[in-house]
């Protein structure tokens, strides 16, 4: 039996952001290199605040091909914490990108055979 090696290597990003516009400029960053599951224009908009419920906003992206450039000068307003979940591939190559267009603080991670979850908090790179 010949079997198909599998090359999808999906992996999420979870982020806490102050708004709208920050959530879209990390997320903007990603889709430059990956492809997302979620549509053109289809991007972080402001929710009815909740108190004592931050706001969250999730995309799944596609790591296993890298294309165009990383977006640079992606300015952010405040800190922005994101969680990536998925294979240590797929989780490396998210960071990688956002560290060429973020000042990036590494929070904590937790490792497993197959996955990993890693928590970055992203600034502006002139606020690092």
């Amino acid at each position: 039996m010949t079997r198909t090696p599998h090359t999808d290597e999906p992996a999420q990003a979870v982020l806490s952001a102050q708004s709208p516009a920050d959530a879209e400029a990390v997320f903007g960053t990603l889709r430059s290199c990956f492809a997302s599951d979620r549509a053109d224009g289809d991007t972080p908009h402001e929710q009815p605040k909740q108190p004592g419920h931050p706001t969250v906003w999730t995309e799944t992206f596609e790591t296993s091909e890298v294309r165009g450039d990383v977006k640079k000068n992606a300015g952010l307003s405040a800190a922005v914490t994101v969680d990536l979940q998925g294979s240590h591939l797929a989780v490396d190559r998210l960071r990688d990108v956002l560290t060429r267009a973020f000042s990036v603080r590494t929070e904590g991670t937790v490792s497993g055979d197959q996955e990993v979850e890693l928590q970055l908090v992203l600034e502006s790179p002139d606020n690092g």
